[in-house]
């Protein structure tokens, strides 16, 4: 009889159960899907208890599907979208909807804490600058504009830790790589920064004890057990953030390798001894899921969400397969690179790296009457390449010689897609062997260590670690897409104002829309 290992990964648009063997192939999997609501511009949030259905769901699928299989689930392992806010009572209970990553209605709260404190000491502090997409302006929000709801809250969570407590019945803990995109937390010393959160009268006691992910934080629970289908007493490790389940997933071990995230959002990520250094602030840091590493991250905000967005627009709506994706693009392949003159900027919900601006927003540029659907969509496909582009350009100015990029998440389904990511980057590029499972078995690998199957997440790497298909680059096309990246890059910075401009206007309209409701 084989061991296994069984992972919840939340994501922005499902939950994921997945189940591995010990040598870290995936066995089998099932995904269950639930909405997020936009109410405003720049708002983004999901019901907790859509998380916990959607696990138990597909747990019980995955169960069924595994019925015949001999192997003895031996730990869990958890990961999830980080940035997010979840805030819960004393039992547990949700008492308003979790604002994820993606959400910035907080940039007043970013305001303030500018006032307070300044950009660079709070990068000083916490290893990363004020921004709304962290936890931290979100549960200022919370607690200036959901006062009744906030009173009652007794833990303040990210998406993992409610499913963790679900699962196992006791409440108040995190992660160390969660803990550090809050933006209140010290990640050299491992400790929240009370003087920042005494200085904005947020009670210390909602924020949870950090440990590492690969430490164990309760059992699978009887009745939880009854609902999934499995065996009560399971132990159930503390688990990571997505962005640092994926980092070991895709095996990095250092500064010379990174990956790339095609999801909803992407991003970039190493690992370095100490947090980099930049007088622009234009990364982001979070510990290891040990604690011991620190990811130095770069991260796209609007990517396969942009190209479901225009997709949706034009009538198209493939499904999830490798040939969905193949039959569409193969009509993509005849747009010249560049795509006739036409740029797509993927803000959409505003950009974090390298310019973090809640107030940018997506365009078009270049549109004429000849301007066709194929065009369109070409120009998505390269504009989310162009801001990983950015990223990567952030990385050589801060003296990081990146030689290898693995690619994963469910942008790598389109083959296409690699391509362009791949000659727009213009670095040796591998493809993951399990590209849309690398996040869960990064998450496995953790659970693995808590349970003593590996020593480390190193070791765990070393044993788990397949051969990475490296995708083939044409050197005509990356000199290609380097012409048109440098129109791209050139982009922002003539639109900044003009951005902060249309961000006064959206502002107005919705203080007059309220002020009108009110009446």
């Amino acid at each position: 009889m084989t061991t296994a290992i069984l992972v919840f990964d939340i994501g922005t648009t499902s939950v994921k159960a997945a189940l591995f063997d010990d040598s870290g192939n995936p066995i089998a999997s099932a995904s269950v899907p639930y909405e997020t609501e936009y109410p405003q511009s720049g708002w983004a949030q999901q019901h907790p208890n859509r998380f916990w259905e959607a696990a138990v769901a597909a747990s019980r699928t995955l169960m069924q599907r595994c019925a015949a299989t001999t192997s003895t689930i031996v730990a869990i392992g958890l990961t999830g979208h980080m940035n997010g806010c979840v805030l819960v009572d004393r039992q547990g209970n949700p008492i308003h909807p979790a604002l994820i990553h993606a959400d910035s209605r907080s940039t007043g709260e970013c305001d303030r804490l500018d006032r307070l404190w300044g950009q660079q000491e709070m990068y000083r502090r916490t290893g990363n600058r004020i921004d709304e997409h962290l936890s931290l302006p979100k549960l200022m929000w919370l607690e200036k504009y959901r006062q009744s709801e906030f009173s009652k809250s007794a833990w303040f969570l990210n998406a993992k830790d409610y499913l963790r407590f679900k699962l196992t019945g006791q409440l108040g803990t995190t992660d160390y790589s969660d803990a550090s995109l809050t933006g209140a937390f010290d990640q050299q010393r491992q400790v929240w920064d009370t003087e920042v959160l005494e200085s904005l009268e947020l009670p210390l006691h909602l924020f949870p004890h950090p440990k590492a992910s690969t430490e164990l934080d309760g059992t699978l629970s009887r009745e939880s057990a009854v609902m999934m289908g499995l065996t009560e007493g399971i132990p159930v490790s503390v688990g990571g953030g997505d962005a640092a389940c994926a980092t070991r997933g895709a095996g990095v071990l250092g500064t010379r390798q990174a990956y790339g995230a095609i999801g909803s959002s992407a991003w970039i990520s190493t690992l370095a001894e100490n947090p980099v250094p930049d007088q622009l602030m234009r990364m982001q840091h979070f510990l290891d899921l040990e604690g011991r590493l620190y990811n130095v991250c770069g991260t796209v905000q609007s990517a396969g969400i942009a190209l479901d967005w225009i997709r949706h627009l034009l009538g198209e709506n493939p499904s999830e397969t490798s040939d969905s994706y193949e039959i569409s693009e193969g009509l993509l392949r005849s747009v010249p690179i560049g795509s006739s003159g036409v740029l797509f900027i993927p803000y959409l919900m505003g950009e974090r790296t390298p310019h973090w601006d809640a107030n940018a927003r997506g365009a078009y540029i270049g549109l004429s009457l000849s301007t066709d659907k194929p065009t369109l969509l070409r120009a998505t496909y390269e504009g989310v390449a162009f801001a990983l582009r950015d990223c990567m350009n952030v990385y050589a100015e801060l003296g990081i010689d990146i030689r290898s990029f693995t690619l994963l998440g469910g942008g790598v389904r389109s083959p296409f897609w690699q391509e362009i990511i791949g000659e727009t980057l213009g670095i040796p590029l591998h493809r993951h062997p399990y590209p849309t499972q690398a996040t869960a078995l990064g998450a496995a690998l953790a659970a693995g260590v808590a349970v003593g199957m590996w020593k480390d997440i190193s070791e765990a790497i070393a044993k788990t670690t397949k051969d990475y298909e490296q995708v083939s680059l044409d050197h005509d096309r990356m000199r290609s897409y380097g012409k048109a990246y440098q129109v791209y890059e050139r982009v922002y910075p003539s639109l900044k104002s003009i951005y902060r401009d249309l961000g006064t206007i959206r502002d107005t309209l919705v203080k007059e829309t309220k002020k009108e409701v009110f009446i």
